[in-house]
């Protein structure tokens, strides 16, 4: 598989519908906000995975990983057990399934819950990449 760096679309709809269009992930870009934003997905992973796994099971796993998300992060900054657990879980399982933004910003904050430094910041930021990732798996289902 090639080494290519992940590409940026300031269209989301535009580079969603696109994902379906094209016969597999791997020739879709991601799906990103904006072009300042780093990409939500990797598509590169969202197309091994569909060749592993078939498309209809990729989409379960999508559809599971949107579940898991949005029961995490709901605790506030304070709960800094709850949400070090909550984190370690989305960075694995998000970062399995292609999407590092989400997982990047999960390990940032489990490594500071277990620093004990504030946590304003990474939360706000995890929870952002988590709404992004759920968005983009809407629209992946909404497309498939």
């Amino acid at each position: 598989m090639p080494d290519s760096p992940p590409v940026h679309s300031s269209q989301p709809e535009a580079a969603a519908a696109s994902l379906f269009h094209a016969p597999s992930f791997a020739s879709a870009p991601e799906f990103s906000p904006t072009s300042s934003d780093p990409a939500v997905y990797d598509p590169r992973t969202l197309a091994e995975l569909e060749n592993i796994f078939g498309r209809a099971r990729l989409l379960d796993l999508l559809a599971r990983l949107k579940v898991e998300i949005m029961q995490r992060l709901r605790s506030p900054p304070e709960e800094r057990v709850a949400l070090g657990q909550d984190a370690h879980t989305l960075l694995s399982v998000s970062g399995s399934l292609g999407f590092l933004d989400l997982s990047r910003r999960c390990s940032d904050m489990e490594r500071d819950c277990l620093r004990g430094a504030d946590l304003a910041a990474p939360l706000a930021a995890a929870r952002h990449a988590a709404a992004r990732a759920i968005a983009a798996i809407a629209l992946i289902e909404e497309r498939a």
